[in-house]
């Protein structure tokens, strides 16, 4: 790690466990009151004592934990080679930053950039290298006119496409973007963005950088297509859609848009905690618990009901507010959409009719209340199956491979 990533670790360490030391106070002091309160006169010598005690011991573990980690990051990042390799550049590192994004990168994007991942191309070989007037791009040499991008989900990141590969393939280097290389001649493309924030804003950002890789291709473009993985469907399909609002001009190239797993209409994990914290909020004793997992990003609350656009999200609390308020993003004249589910059970029904995050039913975008319109012939499940294991299976990549084979109508 860098010397500045080294040091903004420290200090998200020390706010973290701050967060926690509040939480564990409040929770005490709340059920203190309670205990003090029912005990009534009686019990005030006592209260008194127990008040000041917890406060100086609080007050202590909060200016320990808030000091410590920040100054030793800071002592630790004064002393690292200025030349070190980014946490960023490392497969364990953009694990770690993955994980950690997805669960507070809306937070780190403005109070810790250095381990908050700006949005990034990479090749099959590596990072995506740019030439000084920041213009052209390279694809490691093998850029053709059909350019493939993939999109990880929620504390994910670009590595998560070699996930199982050697399983699937016997080959590690093997993933669903160079089997289409090798078989179609795409040139794939994988994009690294951090999951904390709203969807809306990753596809919007995604829209433009697609705008500048296409104007900088070193061959026409004639096909993109956009695959994503989880809550990488829902930035493919945010995109899309602001690309063709925006009257972007590679909208003209783009042919099709895949989610694998991805839920359109979102996800119960998701819904599950926001109905917890919502009752939680309602007791003292509970409250700290809610207080801190409302922490959690944005990215996150977004996937409650599969929020792809800014107006889905816009003006409401969503922390108090639990209704479903998307609209849906349109399906574009001329582009091929998709969509693929895994569940546990062999078939698309029952209770483990899911792939243990998302639900088959919102995967196809069918939901009680709201539909999407996808075509039933660009449906695929597979069952017996689980969330990841549609980012590398045989039977998925050769669904995908017809997918993208198949001609667009007019």
């Amino acid at each position: 790690m860098r010397g500045d990533e080294v040091k903004d670790t420290g200090a998200l360490v020390g706010t973290a466990l701050d967060e926690v030391a509040v939480a564990v106070r409040d929770v005490h002091r709340a059920l203190a009151a309670r205990l003090f309160g029912a005990l009534g006169d009686a019990g005030t010598p006592v209260r008194l004592m127990h008040d000041g005690i917890s406060a100086v011991a609080y007050t202590s573990t909060r200016v320990g934990v808030r000091v410590l980690p920040p100054v030793l990051g800071a002592a630790a990042g004064a002393v690292r080679d200025p030349v070190a390799a980014s946490a960023h550049d490392s497969p364990l590192g953009r694990f770690a930053l993955g994980a950690l994004n997805g669960l507070w990168g809306d937070r780190l994007a403005v109070t810790r950039r250095t381990i908050a991942p700006a949005m990034r191309l990479r090749t099959h070989e590596g990072p995506m290298r740019r030439i000084p007037s920041n213009v052209a791009f390279d694809a490691g040499g093998r850029a053709t006119g059909r350019i493939v991008l993939f999109l990880h989900g929620l504390c994910e990141n670009d590595l998560s496409w070699w996930l199982g590969a050697e399983k699937h393939w016997g080959d590690p280097a093997v993933t669903f973007g160079s089997k289409l290389r090798d078989d179609d001649g795409w040139t794939p493309i994988y994009v690294v963005f951090n999951s904390g924030l709203h969807i809306s804003d990753n596809g919007r950002q995604l829209a433009d950088r697609i705008g500048e890789l296409v104007a900088a291709w070193p061959v026409p473009v004639t096909e993109v297509a956009l695959v994503g993985h989880s809550m990488g469907g829902l930035i493919a399909r945010s995109a899309a859609h602001s690309a063709h609002e925006s009257g972007l001009e590679w909208v003209a190239q783009l042919r099709h848009v895949i989610g694998l797993g991805t839920p359109h209409l979102g996800a119960p994990l998701e819904r599950f905690v926001a109905r917890g914290t919502h009752r939680m909020s309602r007791l003292p004793e509970t409250r700290p618990f809610a207080t801190w997992l409302n922490r959690r990003s944005v990215g996150i609350k977004d996937l409650r009901h599969g929020a792809v656009l800014e107006a889905d999200w816009a003006g409401w609390d969503p922390d108090t507010c639990l209704d479903d308020r998307c609209t849906d993003a349109i399906l574009i004249p001329g582009v091929q959409y998709a969509v693929a589910s895994a569940t546990l059970s062999k078939r698309p029904h029952g209770l483990l009719a899911h792939d243990l995050l998302v639900q088959h039913g919102s995967a196809h975008g069918i939901g009680p209340t709201r539909r999407i319109g996808f075509e039933p012939e660009r449906t695929f499940h597979i069952g017996g199956k689980h969330h990841f294991d549609l980012l590398g299976d045989p039977a998925v990549y050769a669904t995908l491979r017809g997918w993208l084979a198949a001609p667009v109508p007019s």
